[in-house]
């Protein structure tokens, strides 16, 4: 029998992980052209997890292939903001959850005025351009609450808000984490609504049959959850956050 994907990573002394960057603050390039973020940090604390000296090599994926890449060996796990779904688990195999989160929206202040009161619901109505990036939960959560609207999909997260940024979309759709950042990034022109209208669970996905990977995994997430270490990264990330000094942005 050929070696397991647990064990070739103890030998190899090699962590492969798949990223899709660009979606602060899990996985983004800083202006020295690192890989940083939340997700990197949970990676390097499964390689020092392994011990022996096994260090993580990040490859990095598009979004839309990335389980096909998994699937062909192109890395052994992907920690990449990804939600866990039924749909992708028939293609994949998750870990428990590392990370809680749900889609909020970033709002055009030209078009929309900041208020209390304004729901999801206020944006499902004909003439409204509601932005997502393709292929992620926020497409899907944005095709099943604005029926009404007209949904226009980007390539990056990036692209899709420099749509609200220039007033060529009212909204975007996407997990919490990100809007939150983007909009304290662009305040003169976007606000953001934070109440998530959907909850999500993002996890590690590795190949069909990896159970052995996965048991490890799981028990390291949950010890990675209890051990304070979350926690400390949570502040880092998302609460402090003193990385935004670091980040390359497009300019709109």
């Amino acid at each position: 029998t050929r070696p397991s994907t647990l064990d070739r990573i103890l030998s190899t002394k090699v962590l492969r992980v798949g990223m899709n960057p660009g979606y602060a603050p899990f996985e983004m390039v800083d202006t020295d052209g690192n890989l940083i973020g939340f997700d990197v940090d949970v990676a390097h604390y499964l390689a020092g997890q392994m011990g022996n000296g096994v260090r993580v090599e990040v490859q990095k994926s598009d979004w839309d292939p990335i389980i096909a890449n998994l699937n062909a060996g192109k890395f052994d796990l992907i920690i990449s903001g990804m939600t866990r779904t039924p749909q992708r688990a028939l293609r994949c195999e998750f870990t428990d959850p590392y990370f809680e989160t749900g889609q909020a929206l970033l709002v055009n202040r030209a078009k929309w005025k900041p208020s209390a009161r304004l729901t999801v619901r206020d944006f499902d109505q004909p003439g409204v351009i509601v932005a997502t990036k393709l292929g992620t939960t926020g497409e899907i959560a944005a095709r099943k609450a604005f029926q009404k609207a007209t949904i226009k999909t980007m390539e990056t997260e990036s692209d899709a808000a420099l749509e609200v940024d220039a007033g060529r979309a009212d909204v975007m759709v996407y997990d919490k984490p990100y809007i939150a950042i983007r909009a304290q990034e662009s305040a003169q022109r976007t606000f953001a609504i934070l109440e998530p209208f959907t909850k999500e669970y993002l996890a590690i996905a590795v190949r069909k049959g990896d159970t052995e990977l996965r048991d490890w995994l799981n028990l390291t997430i949950f010890e990675l959850k209890t051990s304070g270490t979350w926690d400390s990264l949570y502040q880092t990330w998302f609460v402090r956050m003193p990385w935004l000094e670091r980040v390359k942005r497009p300019t709109s």
